[in-house]
């Protein structure tokens, strides 16, 4: 074979890969939706998409984060709701009870009982879980956090979760600062009134004490002495306060996530331009693709023969 007739055959074996990895690339890319088959094909893109997809994995887990603290924070505000409702329905009752005293031991002994289960009711709210997390022990969440008369045996540390970058949220909660609890003995100031109330009464029932003291008797709260009205509503506010401020964290998250979803949307958006083929085009781009090696064979096999002697036929 002459030197020109390796210079055509090279030739037609480099152009002949080229079409046909050309015709490979756009059916691979029909076939699939995927504009990008391997990174060289665009490095910039396919560097583009991976980091993309790494801020999208960091929303995911974010996301993830966000769907849990929101189930604990609406237990926690249904709990802390509860035993705001509880405390504003004792609290008639105390201000009825101090206006109006009782008519006879009988009804002391009925109002005795209500105050007893209503403190039994809040304690157990208080200690309410989810699973066998309770939900105002701090990270102590394995028992429970207030013992059977009120008084705090959980930590002060919480737990919290990454819900954005450089944003943490509870999932568990300390329950001296949620239920108000007094600062010198730990125990919950409702509570402390609650007891006080009923051991006023049970002296009164037993003839060594009376009912009178209702209006005169102090609690200490915090260092202070009040009286069991003005004890009580400490301890209520306290309870209603972070109740707000648990209603306040849901708003946060619930804005946070939409708008993580939003840019997670936006990436996808961009992921897909960066990645996935146009149909159209790819066929397009096939199309010619194969009508340029058809051209191709059909252009070698007319020269591929030729000789000096065809040109004087």
């Amino acid at each position: 074979m002459r030197i020109t007739d390796l210079i055509k055959y090279d030739n037609y074996i480099k152009n002949d890969q080229i079409r046909q990895n050309e015709i490979e690339k756009y059916s691979k890319q029909i076939a699939t939706g995927k504009k990008l088959l391997s990174p060289s094909d665009d490095t910039v893109a396919t560097v583009a998409s991976l980091r993309l997809k790494t801020i999208n994995q960091n929303i995911d887990t974010y996301l993830r984060n966000m769907d849990f603290v929101l189930n604990v924070l609406d237990q926690a505000e249904s709990t802390l709701s509860n035993i705001s409702k509880a405390g504003q329905e004792l609290r008639v009752e105390i201000v009825r009870l101090l206006n109006t005293g009782v008519l006879d031991k009988e009804d002391a002994k009925v109002l005795r009982d209500y105050f007893v289960s209503m403190k039994d009711y809040i304690i157990k709210q208080a200690n309410y879980s989810i699973g066998d997390t309770r939900i105002f022990g701090g990270v102590k969440s394995q028992t429970d956090p207030f013992d059977s008369n009120g008084f705090y045996q959980g930590e002060t540390t919480e737990t919290k979760v990454p819900v954005a970058p450089g944003v943490e949220i509870n999932t568990t909660f300390d329950g001296s600062k949620y239920l108000g609890v007094d600062t010198n003995d730990k125990q919950m100031i409702m509570i402390k009134a609650i007891d006080k109330i009923v051991d006023i009464i049970d002296r009164a029932i037993a003839g060594t004490g009376s009912l009178g003291e209702l209006n005169t008797a102090t609690i200490p709260v915090n260092g202070q002495n009040l009286k069991i009205l003005e004890a009580f509503d400490v301890g209520l506010n306290n309870v209603l306060q972070y109740t707000s401020i648990i209603g306040t964290k849901v708003k946060i998250i619930n804005d946070l996530k939409s708008g993580f979803e939003k840019n997670k949307v936006f990436n996808d958006n961009l992921i897909s331009n960066l990645q996935d083929v146009d149909a159209a085009q790819a066929i397009t781009n096939l199309q010619k693709a194969q009508t340029a090696y058809q051209a191709l064979i059909a252009t070698y096999n007319q020269n591929r023969q030729l000789s000096l002697l065809d040109f004087f036929k």
